[in-house]
């Protein structure tokens, strides 16, 4: 006879929470771990699905822009409208500065962006948002709250559940 302890996995979310997380072009690999952490996270149904993004360090705020570059830069924004909504600044994100583009380009009006930045949308409306700007501790932080939130909505039975084989 084995004994399963019920509750040892939370309860999917009945609403949809989708993840994006943005990285410096390039660093993909330092964020392993918090991708690891995303993949389980899906696994248990605590996040409908997530996305890894990339982004440049600085953020072209006046010139032509690539569709990459655009959806950077208009994520960055929604981001630091959500913060900037709840009496926050968004964690990295710089003054509008001038910089050149390339080795002899021209110089364009720019922002510097923060290291990474992990999004929550539940069900399509942004419901968070976490800036890391030279650790991967505060999504690591983020993630375990999620965690603990998708264990307090569960529902768990109070006695233990027999399966007999």
């Amino acid at each position: 006879m084995d004994t399963i302890v019920s509750g040892e996995r939370p309860t999917p979310r009945e609403e949809t929470v989708r993840i994006e997380l943005w990285v410096p072009s390039g660093r993909r690999a330092e964020f392993k771990p918090v991708i690891e952490r995303l993949d389980d996270a899906v696994e248990r149904g605590l996040v409908s699905e997530y996305t890894v993004e990339t982004w440049d360090r600085f953020v072209d705020l006046s010139g032509e822009l690539s569709p990459r570059e655009r959806r950077a830069r208009d994520r960055l924004a929604s981001y630091a409208e959500w913060t900037a909504t709840r009496g926050e600044r968004l964690t990295g994100l710089g003054d509008l500065g001038v910089r050149g583009v390339g080795r002899m380009g021209p110089e364009r009006v720019t922002r510097r962006i923060p290291r990474a930045v992990m999004a929550e949308y539940e069900n399509g409306v942004l419901a968070h948002v976490t800036a890391c700007e030279e650790c991967v501790g505060a999504f690591r932080g983020r993630l375990r709250e999620l965690d603990t939130e998708g264990e307090s909505e569960s529902e768990r039975p109070s006695e233990t559940l027999r399966t007999e084989w």
